[in-house]
């Protein structure tokens, strides 16, 4: 029930810390919390003046109950000696790393050689009705500068959310239901704008349904539930084309003899959870060359090198169970990957199931021959697919992916292999 999506929320807080001292030129203390740890992200600087002791931005963290977020936490400056930041919080709607005890005393300590390196700190919401809580940061260090300086973030809870937060649905095709969950008993919904012709929002239950009459760009949809004391909302994109790919897990699962590649697609064709129609190929790759992205190099450039591959240029994908947005791979058929991180402007919208956790075999390499199949032994991929039997190790077995991942995790999850004994799901794409 619970989603864990990987939601990129934008955001920055930065917090300015002022020495006792007298002031100099350009008094600048800062420690930043950073969503998802992107190199892209910009630290704005804060000059504090002489009777200020901290400014904080009036951004703030919003967190979806079931989903927790890693952040990274740094300073700014160089400290003359170990700065070590404390953290305390609500533990009743918060947890930090699983903790649920507080304070957090010298939870994290940075040297003068450290710094400006992100340490993580992972937040969950434990709320299960919308409400605010704030996490309170301290530090404590012999540099006077960062010595008893305090400053308090301030957090949203949610617990309203879909599976999904980008819908992409095919006109004139009934749409799958999307049913959200709100964590709260709520009796009244409503949207704003009006959902697309042939969509409907049921207005006690906040369920979406209906069959899209007319093709649309992307529009931003709010959802709000209330029970007339509490509220909370959702906003979720919708986009209508004529033409989408679906992609499903299977239902069922199976040890590494899937029969071959002809055999995995087979299994496609007639598992439970294919839907009426469309033809379906499992996103498998083998050693013989019989089906793979990259022939011979890591993110080929184009399609010369696919062989029988799954995943074609300029075709958007969807996920079957409820039309939220996958990916539109490249001009090789692949969403080209720096080891786990897809390379700009290629993403991965949405996890290929809204689940919990899955793992599919997929036989495909890691880090440096990204979108190559394995090779170091055949049952990499469990003889190409032909293999049932326990491998000695896991390094030698079968090579799967993660089903709640939107990086390269997704079609490989880096922890050397499962043995072809083992029990794993499908991934099937539409052609």
């Amino acid at each position: 029930m619970y989603k864990q999506i990987v939601r990129m929320i934008s955001f920055l807080v930065a917090l300015g810390f002022l020495s006792c001292n007298p002031v100099k030129g350009r008094d600048e203390y800062l420690l930043t919390l950073v969503n998802g740890l992107t190199t892209t992200s910009v630290t704005n600087s804060f000059s504090i003046g002489p009777s200020s002791k901290i400014n904080v931005t009036s951004a703030s963290v919003v967190l979806t109950y079931g989903t927790s977020q890693t952040f990274g936490i740094s300073l700014g400056v160089v400290p003359t000696s170990n700065v070590t930041i404390n953290l305390a919080f609500d533990t009743s709607k918060l947890s930090i790393d699983g903790n649920v005890t507080t304070p957090l005393t010298s939870y994290l300590t940075f040297t003068p050689a450290n710094y400006n390196t992100p340490q993580t700190i992972t937040l969950a919401s434990l709320a299960t009705t919308p409400t605010t809580s704030s996490l309170s940061v301290s530090s404590s260090s012999v540099d006077t500068n960062f010595n008893n300086i305090t400053g308090s973030i301030a957090i949203r809870h949610r617990v309203m959310f879909y599976t999904g937060s980008s819908f992409l649905m095919k006109q004139s095709d009934v749409a799958p239901s999307l049913s959200p969950y709100a964590g709260f008993p709520y009796t009244s919904c409503s949207v704003s704008p009006s959902l697309p012709p042939g969509l409907s929002l049921n207005t006690s239950s906040c369920v979406i349904s209906g069959t899209p009459t007319a093709t649309q760009g992307s529009i931003n949809y709010t959802v709000s539930a209330t029970n007339g004391t509490i509220s909370d909302t959702e906003t979720i994109s919708i986009q209508i084309q004529t033409t989408v790919y679906k992609v499903f897990v299977t239902a069922s699962t199976y040890n590494g003899n899937l029969g071959g590649i002809s055999g995995a697609d087979t299994k496609c064709g007639s598992d439970a959870n294919k839907p009426s129609t469309g033809t379906y190929k499992a996103m498998l790759t083998t050693d013989s060359g019989a089906r793979r992205a990259c022939n011979g190099s890591a993110n080929c450039t184009n399609a010369t090198e696919n062989t029988d591959w799954v995943f074609q240029f300029g075709r958007n994908y969807i996920r079957a169970s409820d039309s939220a947005f996958l990916f539109t791979p490249n001009s090789a058929g692949i969403l080209p990957a720096s080891s786990n991180t897809f390379s700009n402007p290629y993403t991965m919208s949405h996890a290929f199931d809204s689940g919990t956790l899955k793992t599919y075999w997929t036989g495909l390499a890691f880090p440096n021959s990204n979108w190559q199949a394995a090779t170091a032994q055949p049952t990499n991929t469990c003889s190409n697919w032909t293999s049932g039997v326990a491998t000695p190790t896991p390094s030698q077995g079968g090579r799967i992916g993660n089903s709640n991942a939107t990086n390269y995790t997704a079609f490989r999850n880096g922890s050397g292999g499962v043995s072809c004994d083992t029990l794993n799901y499908i991934v099937c794409v539409e052609q």
